[in-house]
């Protein structure tokens, strides 16, 4: 299943066969895929990477933009991943030992998180007043969902699910991710205050994804189709629309701003990975420079932008963009 690899950088602790984690072991510009999230928690990976600033372009039919990019690589980490950030702090991922651990960027200043009881950590999302919300795995290798309120954890699974993962939370506490179920089929989810709802695109139970929710409720992902093509979506007022960048093998729909401005990536016809902004009438491809491959996460209503990107020897590291 090509979905968010960030989940499987948290199941490679037990789960065989996944695909390999967005790193210098994969193909150049391959995307992230919620398999990949597990095998992050779970064990798998190797990159690594120096800070570095470049300029990239927004391509393609929307208004020409110049992004400043920032590398953001957790010191003597072999792979780091931004997933979210709020006015002063990013949000993610590095591995070590095999193993994802959660980290937080302030200014130049890195911290690790670490969940009570875990022994792999992500950050998906952090909102305005700094509750964060991730996936962790544990000691049984059981992969949970959790929010941190000021230093203040709380646990939760979906109701029969298994192997959940919050992956943003919006101002309002609203919290999306993805879950897996009995049958190992992978389904998005909404969590509104403990009351859950399972979010699947159309015509497929087996791959869906929620990603990124404004302060409107809109919700964004990704679902694979029948033929295991995968495609990004909008989820607004209970109206599924596919989103799919023109021409594009594959899509991955990750993040959306209260502009509606939605943030994710692209597989060309050559494989290789594009970031994406798409406005709802008109695209944009954004590409570190240099780069092998570039996948955005989520942009915010500053319009600044993260995600990660692989370099010439292909070892991805964390992005942020203003």
């Amino acid at each position: 299943m090509r979905t968010l690899k960030v989940v499987c950088l948290l199941l490679a602790l037990s789960v065989a066969g996944v695909e390999p984690a967005f790193s210098q072991t994969n193909k150049p510009g391959q995307p992230l895929t919620a398999r990949n999230l597990i095998s992050l928690l779970k064990g798998s990976g190797t990159a690594s990477g120096s800070a570095a600033t470049s300029e990239g372009v927004v391509k393609g039919l929307a208004r020409t933009k110049i992004y400043q990019f920032a590398s953001a690589d957790y010191p003597g980490a072999p792979y780091s991943m931004i997933f979210d950030r709020n006015v002063s702090t990013a949000v993610g991922t590095f591995e070590f030992s095999g193993l994802a651990q959660g980290l937080t960027l302030k200014g130049q200043t890195y911290a690790i998180l670490t969940v009570p009881g875990s022994i792999a950590c992500l950050i998906g999302g952090i909102n305005t007043s700094g509750e964060m919300v991730g996936g962790y795995g544990d000691l049984s290798n059981s992969v949970h969902a959790f929010i941190d309120n000021a230093g203040v954890f709380t646990t939760f699974d979906f109701p029969g699910g298994s192997t959940t993962i919050a992956l943003e939370i919006n101002d309002a506490g609203e919290i999306v991710g993805q879950y897996l179920d009995a049958a190992n089929n992978q389904h998005g989810f909404l969590n509104n205050g403990g009351t859950f709802t399972q979010i699947d695109f159309p015509g497929t139970t087996t791959g869906t994804s929620a990603s990124g929710i404004n302060s409107s409720g809109e919700i964004v992902g990704y679902w694979e189709d029948s033929t295991n093509v995968q495609h990004g979506f909008l989820l607004n007022n209970g109206i599924f629309t596919s989103i799919d960048f023109p021409l594009a093998k594959s899509t991955e729909a990750w993040g959306i701003n209260d502009d509606g401005e939605i943030s994710g990536s692209f597989v060309d016809t050559n494989s290789i990975t594009h970031g994406f902004i798409f406005t709802g009438s008109a695209w944009g491809e954004v590409d570190v420079p240099g780069a092998s491959g570039t996948q955005l996460t989520q942009i915010k209503n500053n319009h600044n932008v993260v995600g990660a990107y692989s370099d010439s020897l292909n070892e991805t590291h964390g992005l942020t963009g203003h």
